[in-house]
């Protein structure tokens, strides 16, 4: 039941929406009542009462809906890292030091989302719950009737999740999205940094900073979804983290002006106490994957209902993940990735033993390795400010400044849109004889079912913002 409203609270009033699942009228539930009039038996305490309530496999077959679920594995235990390092310092001179170090850790047991629930793949020597065959789209004919399966399984099933995917998970009625938070990431960082830095004399400080390093793992952080391929083979997803930077340069400067009147005037304290800092950084850009949730990847698993992972989209033979690149940025007309280096992970039927069945050329794999191949544009930026630094009294001073942000009004540009929708529409109904793949690019003329992967590799945002002018004055005492 659906209700609106007001509420007062205090001075203020305010509109409401909201739902009560369980107030059903027919029952004679009210909104004064929601409950009923009864209330039902309690809860006995068994846990697998639960049952009671799941769809069974003929509801499931009509399209019932199913029960998700995730929960924290009760054998985790807790994550940790070991870190290690080696520094070592030299001075040359008084006003010279020379830094050059080794940072690393490894990390174990951390926390990734896993669905234990994923589709096993049926066939017909190895059937599941019935199922001899595996899809996850429901194949039709031109009246839109789903086609016919051999072996006398009848036709093609329409399960909620798609296909008869939710006929050939592990545990019947829970999605297939239902998730298990095990500890069993890993993870690496390994960095070489060195740093040189003259120190303050003759009025002048500078120093220089390099980073070179590489973080791996198989998740970069904790959320929802697992951010990696196949959710069922951690070590496929082993690559660089979301936040691996493996060029990082840093400059920093100080220049104190001499003073240039001198005494105690009004005419050296607006003279004198001049100086100029700044600092500026370049970067590497962060890696990431092309993905697509449309069913265009993985769709024997989640059809095109894939919530929990990222699926992502192989490269097309002979492509590389340097040639797929263009060189440009994507911020301009030229995109950064070249769409035709990207292809569908296709199946035929009779592949995967015979899983997939006679007429369904539509049904899609994982990808095997390929995540985060590609980096976004390099990351620059120079901030300065002008400072003057007057004593009015033994106790006052007066600070005044002229900063300048972006000093070269740079732009860094975000990672590319790496989201693309092969299989625009979501449709779940192919139509038996309609060719897989794009036939063009152009979606008034594809006769295909899958369509080619637009807009791949434009930039639309960017991080950081453009150059700012500030000025401040502050009183210290």
């Amino acid at each position: 039941m659906v209700f609106e409203g007001t509420s007062q609270n205090r001075s203020s009033t305010y509109l409401y929406q909201g739902f009560i699942p369980t107030c059903d009228p027919g029952s004679g539930a009210s909104l004064a009542n929601p409950w009923g009039p009864t209330l039902g038996p309690p809860p006995t305490g068994n846990p697998a009462d639960i049952s009671n309530y799941l769809p069974s496999r003929a509801e499931l077959i009509d399209g019932q809906r199913l029960f998700s679920f995730a929960a924290y594995d009760r054998a985790n235990k807790l994550p940790y890292t070991i870190n290690y390092a080696f520094d070592i310092q030299w001075q040359p001179r008084n006003d010279l030091a020379i830094d050059i170090g080794y940072v690393g850790n490894y990390g174990r047991h951390a926390v990734i989302p896993i669905p234990f629930n994923q589709p096993g793949i049926a066939t017909p020597t190895h059937p599941i719950h019935g199922q001899q065959y595996t899809y996850g789209y429901t194949v039709v004919d031109a009246n839109f009737n789903p086609i016919n399966l051999p072996n006398g399984q009848g036709p093609f099933l329409a399960t909620y999740e798609g296909g008869n995917t939710d006929l050939r998970v592990p545990y019947v009625g829970y999605s297939a999205e239902s998730e298990m938070y095990k500890a069993i990431g890993i993870s690496s960082y390994n960095a070489l940094q060195t740093h040189l830095e003259k120190r303050l004399s003759h009025g002048f400080q500078v120093g220089f900073s390099y980073t070179w390093s590489h973080a791996l793992d198989e998740q970069s952080a904790m959320g929802l979804f697992y951010n990696g391929n196949n959710p069922l083979d951690l070590h496929d997803a082993y690559a660089s983290s979301d936040f691996d930077r493996t060029h990082v340069f840093n400059f920093n400067y100080v220049y104190y002006l001499p003073n240039f009147v001198a005494g105690n005037s009004w005419k050296s304290k607006l003279a004198n106490g001049w100086a100029v800092q700044g600092i500026a950084v370049i970067q590497s850009g962060q890696p990431y994957s092309v993905i697509d949730y449309s069913g265009s990847v993985g769709s024997i698993y989640y059809g095109v209902s894939d919530g929990i992972t990222n699926p992502i989209v192989p490269l097309a033979p002979g492509c590389t993940a340097y040639n797929a690149i263009t060189g440009a940025t994507g911020a301009g007309s030229t995109p950064a990735l070249k769409a035709s280096c990207f292809t569908l992970p296709l199946l035929q039927p009779g592949d995967l033993g015979g899983a997939i069945p006679p007429g369904d050329l539509y049904e899609t794999d994982f990808t095997s390795g390929q995540r985060n191949i590609f980096r976004q544009a390099w990351q620059e930026r120079g901030d300065i400010s002008l400072v003057k630094l007057t004593r009015a009294s033994e106790r006052v001073s007066v600070r005044f400044a002229l900063d300048v942000f972006n000093l070269t009004n740079t732009p860094s540009f975000d990672i590319p849109i790496d989201s693309v929708s092969q299989n625009q529409y979501y449709n779940d109904f192919p139509v038996v004889g309609t060719p897989p793949r794009p036939t063009s690019c152009n979606n008034y003329l594809n006769t295909g079912f899958y369509n080619c992967a637009a807009g791949l590799g434009s930039v639309t945002k960017t991080i950081g913002g453009p150059r700012q002018v500030q000025f401040s004055l502050s009183v210290l005492f």
